[in-house]
């Protein structure tokens, strides 16, 4: 376990009604958040929710349990990254979240061991996962298109983990917009040819 990890309790009942995806200081460390996708837990411990998640999206920093009414808490989730090299090879995704102790149980790594050296190591703390195949997955889609995005990425970003499809039927901004696109993850890839 490196810097930035977390212990693992094993106490802790909270259960989460809703599941979906998406989760180090060395360096440089850039934040990077996501849709403002989390979850609201209730606090308060004479209600039959308490500890019970609740899906939010695009919420802000209040929540209030549905049954009881009582302000409780939320937890966003959100992504960043340390180092300061344009390759990423490691992804971390912090999961299982103990909204009692208010700390992630576990982490899933998933690691590209072909390259070399210092690398950047990028972070998801998501409340929204609770098994370690969903984390994995997770990390190693995240992984797989990290690098293709390296540069692009503005700090408030957390990588799509989609491809770009092109079609002759889309309305031309759309499809201009589609191939500029994949141009500059061209550019940025490394795959392109050099001539010397």
């Amino acid at each position: 376990m490196g810097p930035g990890d977390r212990s693992e309790p094993d106490t802790g009942n909270g259960t989460l009604r809703t599941s979906w995806m998406t989760t180090g200081s060395e360096a440089r460390e850039e934040q990077m958040a996501s849709m403002k996708r989390g979850v609201g837990y209730c606090e308060n411990t004479d209600c039959e929710d308490y500890a019970k998640g609740v899906f939010l999206l695009n919420h802000g920093d209040t929540f209030y349990c549905p049954r009881c009414r009582q302000l409780g808490k939320v937890e966003k989730e959100r992504g960043f990254y340390t180092g300061n090299s344009d390759i990423f090879k490691e992804v971390r995704v912090e999961y299982n979240f103990d909204p009692i102790n208010g700390v992630y149980r576990e982490i899933a790594i998933v690691r590209d061991e072909s390259l070399w050296g210092r690398n950047n190591v990028y972070t998801l703390q998501s409340p929204l996962i609770k098994t370690e195949k969903r984390a994995l997955k997770v990390a190693e889609a995240i992984l797989a298109n990290l690098n293709r995005y390296r540069g692009l990425l503005n700090g408030d970003e957390i990588p799509r983990t989609t491809e770009i499809i092109l079609s002759f039927d889309d309305p031309f901004d759309e499809f201009q917009r589609k191939v500029q696109q994949l141009g500059k993850e061209l550019e940025q890839s490394g795959l392109r040819e050099t001539r010397a």
